[in-house]
């Protein structure tokens, strides 16, 4: 299946089990792993998206990040697809982008390629740690500019035992992928 159809696919069965019973039980999941993982307790800094509708809801882990003494940066995104991280703070003023993603406002300063750790967002993954995106690739190419550990959070309905989308060359493969497992029913498989 192509990239587009699998992605459509993808953003529905997605978008559903967001709405179950199972979804909030495999977030808190997904949670207590990232908390209890070594590369994220190490991390001085963290990269992180602002969630939102359908995604893992990432102000829990921005608040545990403040309360963990870590620095946050958020992506600033730019017309020719790159960005920059920038330092997020409960002050930062924020603006929406085209695609609807909430955005640092002011970017001159307090940047920071690349923080320590990035938590990468994406609509699937699988065991051999393939990411799908959202298409736009811009942390395929950031990652490309800015080598950096990675780690995404996957719900049992976003994780793959093969990788059933197309991978090319520009596709940037996550370091870990912590998966919820859900309950056997539940996986891709």
């Amino acid at each position: 299946m192509d990239k587009i159809s699998f992605r459509k696919k993808q953003i529905d069965l997605v978008s559903e089990f967001m709405k179950s019973d199972k979804a909030q039980k495999e977030i808190n999941d997904l949670y207590m792993q990232l908390f209890d993982d070594l590369d994220f307790k190490n991390a001085p800094s963290i990269g992180i998206t602002l969630s939102m509708n359908d995604e893992i809801p990432t102000f829990p882990i921005i608040n545990q990040c403040w309360e963990m003494g870590k620095d946050v940066y958020i992506p600033k995104t730019f017309a020719d697809y790159s960005m920059t991280f920038v330092k997020y703070t409960k002050d930062t003023e924020l603006t929406e982008s085209s695609f609807g993603v909430r955005e640092p406002k002011n970017f001159d300063n307090n940047i920071m390629d690349p923080p320590d750790l990035l938590l990468v967002p994406g609509l699937a993954y699988s065991k051999t740690n393939n990411r799908l995106g959202f298409g736009a690739g811009y942390f395929d190419r950031y990652l490309a500019k800015y080598p950096t550990k990675t780690i995404s959070l996957a719900s049992s309905r976003q994780y793959y035992t093969d990788t059933p989308w197309p991978v090319y060359v520009l596709d940037k493969p996550i370091d870990k992928i912590l998966v919820s497992t859900g309950d056997n029913d539940a996986n891709n498989q």
